[in-house]
């Protein structure tokens, strides 16, 4: 794995890292209500209907149907639902973990969907960071078409930002949970990514070497 590359992954972890030590000191409070407010100035019925269509577009089972449904495609078993799957499923364990270590509850405010369990770092965030960070290095791996690769990374950027911030205005996360999510997300993408990537280039090579001639 390319040292440099190795950055893409601990600078992330780090910075989760200072955010949980943030918020166990209670220091994230401010920005948490900073960014609970913005979110609750424009709460409608209109708006919270769409907040919930959005963020059940990152719920688990959403997710597991996307991924076995990459598997039914023959030619995408290897290049997408592979990396793709494996990168989800790393990103739940972890979740679950990380949650039982730090045990924050739940915000104490007006929460327009019932959720239970452990705040941070939020599923959801996590999660469909993963997911999309995982899909944006696919498209640019595999697709020739630039003008398509950015339309479908700013799409994936887009709907990502959209789910975390659904959590907060949905009163069921802080933003630093959301947050938190984002990053941890994004270094597990980026590993599974990375270790994928160096396995099918030592693959490649061993294919390459010419064998001896008796």
């Amino acid at each position: 794995m390319n040292k440099r590359k190795k950055w893409l992954v601990i600078v992330p972890i780090i910075l989760f890292a200072m955010l949980a030590v943030c918020i166990q000191a209670k220091r994230s409070a401010p920005f948490d209500e900073w960014a609970y407010s913005k979110a609750a100035e424009g709460i409608s019925p209109n708006l919270t209907m769409m907040m919930k269509r959005i963020t059940h577009i990152g719920d688990s089972t959403v997710i597991i149907i996307f991924c076995l449904a990459l598997f039914i495609v023959p030619k995408l078993r290897r290049t997408i639902a592979l990396p793709v799957s494996i990168t989800m499923i790393s990103s739940a364990i972890f979740n679950i973990v990380l949650k039982r270590i730090f045990a924050r509850s739940r915000p104490n405010i007006l929460q327009l969907i019932s959720e239970t369990g452990y705040s941070f770092p939020s599923g959801h965030a996590m999660n469909n960071a993963a997911l999309y960070t995982m899909l944006i290095l696919l498209i640019w791996r595999y697709f020739k078409n630039t003008s398509l690769k950015i339309t479908l990374s700013l799409v994936c950027a887009v709907m990502t930002v959209l789910i975390g911030y659904s959590r907060v205005y949905l009163g069921v996360h802080y933003a630093d949970d959301v947050l938190g999510g984002w990053l941890f997300g994004f270094a597990i993408s980026i590993l599974v990514y990375l270790l994928w990537d160096n396995k099918l280039s030592n693959k490649n090579t061993k294919l390459k070497v010419p064998q001896e001639r008796n």
